[in-house]
């Protein structure tokens, strides 16, 4: 595995661990990893109406400014009390319908880690220890989104300018639950009961 030692890959490599460190609080979590092309507005309305959390993380090239778009991802996290097959029927489901056809699945069992690669629809699977699988998600996933040229990128949260804003008014999140309610009754989507968020 060769991955480029920048201190920008450092950074990339120190968020991904917190991400994925902050998911594995129980032994067994599962991550949905979906770059977002279009769409990302309804797109995290449906996660927003399954009640599943999700982060933005945007991937810019070295030579980018910040106003620029970066490509956004959703770093989407199983939720504790959510079946393997229901959170993942749900995710798939959710790329079919916004036609997703690149995603990443990391099951963490314990000090394992189950990388599930899905770049436009090739699979691919390795298994690792939980402490390596960033290094690896840099070199098997975030990679594949280099563009033509090789430009060094890094991995941010993302900014105002990439990612999804929160609504700010009640009319916004009244607007955010309805949409969020049809994509869920359209894609059929199976929703777990979770304590009940402020909408």
């Amino acid at each position: 595995m060769c991955v480029h030692q920048t201190e920008k890959t450092v950074q990339d490599l120190d968020i991904i661990n917190q991400l994925i460190l902050g998911d594995t609080s129980n032994e067994k979590s599962g991550i949905y990893i979906l770059p977002v092309f279009t769409r990302k507005v309804e797109i995290a309305a449906a996660l927003f109406g399954l009640k599943y959390t999700f982060e933005q993380l945007s991937l810019h090239y070295s030579n980018a400014n910040e106003k620029e778009n970066g490509q956004l991802f959703f770093w989407v996290k199983q939720p504790k009390n959510c079946e393997d097959s229901v959170f993942n029927q749900n995710i798939l489901k959710i790329c079919h319908y916004f036609q997703i056809t690149s995603k990443c699945l990391l099951s963490i069992q314990d000090e394992g880690a189950n990388i599930r690669l899905y770049v436009n629809k090739e699979p691919s699977q390795t298994t690792v220890k939980v402490k390596d699988a960033a290094e690896w998600l840099m070199t098997l996933f975030w990679d594949k989104f280099q563009n033509e040229s090789l430009e060094t990128f890094v991995i941010t949260p993302a900014n105002e300018y990439v990612a999804v804003a929160e609504p700010q008014t009640n009319m916004g999140r009244m607007a955010r639950k309805l949409k969020s309610d049809q994509l869920v009754k359209e894609l059929d989507l199976t929703q777990i009961n979770l304590p009940n968020e402020t909408t």
